[in-house]
């Protein structure tokens, strides 16, 4: 789908505040700083374009005739994510509102290579002219900004540049990120997060931050390898190739032990950056997620509400976030 000459500031701006509630061309215009005029006109093209939509007529406040107001037009755009596990590909499709319109799971056979997973995808992954393209969410270390990945736990994966790839593969425009940051964006477009982290413990561990209501990525695209700092000096060896990881000792742990495991980790995140949020996922946490919140710090934790489906939501809203 072409919206070049929707994305304009102004344009998003007005996307963002309908997104945020249903508003009449009048508050708009006032919470935009924009006139009447120039918002008549963006709304119009929006709405000509299939993204917004009039839903009936406001008060909106004061006397007078009733504004109309407006929304998202759900079936305006999508936008698909997906979700390179370890032994699984995760593939949703969200509508412009955000909400999850399909979803399919296809195993992914021991050493599955960038081929098989490209395979798995393309029956998954329609192009058309709604659609915006595609997010992909995978383990990192990877480079955000060029799509090259070198996942660790995924031998064979060096350098690989998987943008590229799908982009040729797929004919839609590809975005490339963590699947903790993709994650923190998931939940970060339903609720306000400011400093908080993503703590997800799936086949492997990570967190997504965000500090200061931005995802943190870091100098190189390498924040957020939390399951690869060091817990125990000598402890088992971890695919990283390191010993004493939290990942690793997390994963040789069972039951209450692994929930204090996870929660000491946390504790040392908290207080090195003075977070006031956690969100615990992945499938582990998913298990027994009232053994993981019992070990957690004294801060504001929860556990999310997407469910298994969260990194492939947050990788399809990484494409979505671009109109806003």
């Amino acid at each position: 789908m072409d919206l070049t000459s929707l994305r304009s500031h102004n344009d998003r701006t007005v996307l963002r505040l309908v997104r945020s509630g249903a508003l009449s061309r009048a508050s708009i215009a006032e919470q935009a700083g924009l006139t009447p005029q120039a918002v008549s006109k963006i709304v119009a093209r929006l709405i000509a374009a299939g993204l917004l939509e009039e839903t009936g007529a406001v008060r909106d406040g004061g006397r007078g005739k009733p504004r109309m107001s407006l929304q998202l037009a759900a079936g305006g755009a999508c936008a698909y994510g997906a979700y390179v596990d370890r032994d699984e590909l995760r593939v949703v499709r969200l509508d412009l509102t955000g909400e999850v319109v399909s979803a399919a799971v296809v195993p992914l056979a021991p050493m599955f290579t960038p081929d098989d997973v490209l395979d798995a995808l393309e029956p998954l992954v329609t192009a058309g002219e709604k659609v915006l393209g595609l997010g992909i969410g995978i383990a990192g270390p990877l480079e955000h900004r060029d799509g090259v990945v070198s996942p660790n736990g995924l031998p064979g994966w060096s350098s690989v540049p998987l943008r590229a790839l799908a982009e040729e593969r797929l004919g839609l425009p590809v975005v490339v990120d963590k699947d903790t940051n993709a994650a923190v964006l998931a939940e970060a477009w339903r609720r306000p997060l400011r400093d908080a982290a993503l703590v997800f413990v799936g086949t492997g561990l990570g967190v997504g931050l965000l500090l200061g209501g931005e995802v943190h990525r870091g100098a190189r695209s390498g924040a957020g390898e939390f399951g690869h700092t060091t817990i125990q000096l000598d402890g088992p060896l971890c695919v990283c190739g390191r010993r004493g990881c939290v990942e690793a000792v997390h994963a040789t742990a069972t039951g209450v032990e692994a929930a204090r495991v996870l929660g000491a980790a946390v504790a040392n995140l908290v207080q090195l950056l003075d977070l006031d949020q956690i969100v615990l996922s992945g499938r582990r946490v998913l298990e027994s997620p009232e053994l993981y919140l019992r070990a957690m710090p004294d801060v504001d934790v929860s556990v999310t509400s997407y469910g298994p489906d969260l990194v492939p939501v947050g990788a399809a809203l990484l494409v979505l976030g671009e109109l806003f």
